[in-house]
């Protein structure tokens, strides 16, 4: 039950901004003096307090017990998240995302630190494969049941965020207290270095969550252009992606154990794929294919890089890197629609299809240095 508890929290966490984005275009209906823009900052916002919330988390975590923590973060999470329902102005709306984002904030990082701190190894790496697994459940359960409620009103979705009701109760009776863990190594310039370590990792992150956020921002308004179906479809279309991901996770200890250093070109490769697919074949069944391979993509990848960042936890609390990484993902988020929309219209021109064509070049030419990197590792590995 200890590690039920523990995932549980991933529940709430990646998704939790794109929970409602089956009804972001009645959203910016409901608002008609609103922007596009603006209705996507729905989903975005929550990134604004996420990233500082974060980073202060990864301090706490060495000063206050990890189980406080979560329950602040799951009451912030509930309140912000139903909150958004009541509203009945933009500023009123975004300030209520903003709350949900402290919540994420506080629960993102010590989702994914604990692990490390619980779990070592090819366990740790099993774990971490499971979290992303439970990430994605979250996504599916959310999707589904806001396209359904949006199709009743939008202020019905988000009666979805009540879902970290469950969770503070599996917190509360099966997850153990445990006390604060101070890093244990305490050279000089140490610290210096594992930021560095985490940085790295952290923009990788980020440019992940530029690229896959485009989808959960655009598909509700991708599949009303294209005359593919409403608030339903759109729900729909999102727990079909987050359901690849989901059943990748599951596998991706083994996955990691079999394909080995080149599993990140392989993932790159299939997310470049999948946008390439959705930019040039705007129907209802090669979306789908298509978000199957994107959500396979993100299965691995996001894993990938939490598992690595978090190799260091022996020496420092799992809760510290992943603080760091946690801020670069919720800050390619909040970047996603205007960084994507500028370079797509900078070098194709504006268009949610020319938005995906430009995403896989990006991942293609992402792809040939990851494997043209994993060669030249390999040929090292084979001449020592």
């Amino acid at each position: 039950m200890i590690r039920i508890a523990v995932l549980s929290l991933s529940l709430l966490t990646v998704m939790s901004g794109a929970a409602v984005a089956p009804a972001v275009a009645d959203i910016i209906a409901y608002f008609p003096d609103a922007s596009p823009l603006i209705g996507k900052m729905v989903l975005t916002t929550p990134a604004l307090t996420i990233i500082p919330v974060a980073l202060i988390t990864g301090v706490m975590s060495g000063k206050v017990s990890q189980k406080r923590l979560i329950y602040a973060g799951i009451l912030f999470y509930i309140v912000g998240g139903t909150g958004g329902g009541l509203s009945h102005s933009i500023p009123f709306l975004l300030s209520m995302r903003a709350v949900l984002g402290i919540g994420v904030g506080i629960l993102m990082p010590l989702s994914t630190g604990i692990i490390a701190d619980f779990w070592s190894g090819s366990e740790k790496t099993k774990i971490m494969g499971l979290a992303s697994a439970s990430n994605n459940l979250g996504g599916i359960i959310a999707t589904l049941l806001s396209g359904l409620l949006a199709a009743i009103s939008w202020r019905a979705s988000f009666l979805i965020y009540l879902l970290g009701i469950p969770v503070l109760i599996l917190v509360l009776f099966f997850m153990p207290e445990q006390k604060p863990k101070q890093a244990q190594d305490k050279k000089t310039g140490q610290g210096a270095v594992f930021l560095g370590f985490y940085i790295v990792w952290g923009l990788g992150m980020f440019l992940l969550m530029v690229a896959f956020y485009t989808v959960p921002v655009n598909i509700a308004l991708y599949i009303q252009e294209n005359h593919l179906g409403d608030s339903r479809m759109a729900g729909l279309a999102m727990a079909v992606l987050t359901a690849s991901s989901f059943l990748i996770g599951l596998v991706f200890g083994r996955l990691n154990k079999s394909i080995d250093i080149w599993l990140p070109g392989l993932s790159l490769g299939i997310f470049a794929l999948s946008f390439y697919g959705i930019s040039a074949f705007p129907s209802l069944m090669p979306l789908f294919v298509c978000l199957v391979l994107n959500g396979i993509g993100l299965g691995i990848l996001v894993p990938l890089i939490m598992n690595g960042v978090t190799r260091k936890a022996e020496q420092t609390s799992g809760t510290a890197g992943t603080s760091v990484v946690t801020v670069f993902l919720f800050a390619g988020q909040f970047a996603s629609p205007m960084i994507a929309s500028w370079v797509s219209a900078l070098f194709l021109g504006p268009g949610i299809s020319n938005i995906y064509l430009t995403l896989s070049y990006g991942a293609g030419m992402a792809t040939v240095f990851a494997i043209l990197f994993t060669f030249y590792v390999s040929i090292k590995k084979n001449n020592q």
